[in-house]
């Protein structure tokens, strides 16, 4: 069995299509998507009626809850601008992602004659679309969290039976071993290589993500006989078109992180 695991594309068609014409050359068996698709100021309505046409399985992140359920004046730019883009046909569609704290995710019971009954998926952590489940936020960097506050975000979630658990939401590409075998995989993001974020975490009211060029991020899994393996994958694509329009759009930030994968420091 062997997957490509996406995450995070955020509306960015370009970056989108040059991961499909990499996977394209993978012999891959499945792809899945693990979340916040449209969500920015690029190309969400033009996403969305790309992804529709292929045979990839969905689960969604915390920008399309946000999208679908809080009233346009509560959502924050980028979830405002994908909102007032899509049609009733984009909702429905977007509507039908699994819903990422589904238990069936966590114990390989959502698609289990597409992707085996050992891969559990998520979009944050398993307990929550906007947790960080491999990454801690101190200061205004987030670390590789310790093993012990994976466990803990795991929350007991995931059985024993389970090999590869695929999660995304940080836009970090990171594969970690458990001390129970359980291997975790973040594919990074496909369309936003660095942000800034002031949720509070415990030790930090304000961090940045960055991941040091612009190429779009995406992971291939594979089953061999002594368990799960994972290739983190970085795919160079034209960039300019999408960061001309993010500032086009008003949103300087997203230009600056789509031509670096760096924010600005004041």
């Amino acid at each position: 069995m062997r997957l490509a695991l996406v995450s995070d594309i955020h509306g960015n068609l370009a970056a989108l299509e040059a991961v499909i014409a990499d996977i394209a050359h993978r012999q891959v068996h499945q792809v899945v998507n693990l979340g916040d698709t449209l969500s920015g100021p690029l190309l969400p309505k033009e996403t969305a009626r790309r992804l529709s046409d292929l045979p990839w399985l969905h689960v969604a992140g915390n920008h399309e809850r946000q999208v679908l359920t809080l009233p346009l004046a509560r959502q924050n730019a980028s979830d405002a601008f994908t909102s007032q883009q899509l049609t009733p046909h984009d909702r429905h569609w977007l509507s039908s992602h699994a819903d990422p704290c589904d238990p069936r995710l966590h114990r390989g019971e959502m698609w289990p004659e597409r992707l085996g009954s050992d891969v559990a998926l998520c979009h944050g952590s398993p307990r929550s679309d906007i947790e960080y489940l491999l990454e801690t936020p101190v200061g205004e960097v987030a670390l590789l969290a310790s093993a012990e506050e994976i466990e803990e975000r795991l929350d007991g979630r995931i059985p024993p039976h389970i090999g590869l658990l695929a999660c995304g939401h940080s836009h970090v590409p990171r594969s970690v071993r458990t001390a129970q075998g359980l291997l975790i995989v973040n594919p990074g993001s496909v369309g936003l290589p660095a942000y800034d974020d002031d949720h509070p975490h415990p030790h930090s009211g304000f961090h940045r993500i960055e991941n040091g060029s612009p190429d779009a991020r995406y992971a291939v899994v594979e089953q061999r006989e002594g368990g799960w393996s994972s290739d983190l994958i970085s795919v160079p694509y034209e960039f300019g078109q999408m960061a001309a329009l993010a500032e086009r759009n008003r949103r300087p930030d997203w230009a600056h992180a789509l031509r670096t994968g760096r924010m600005t420091r004041s």
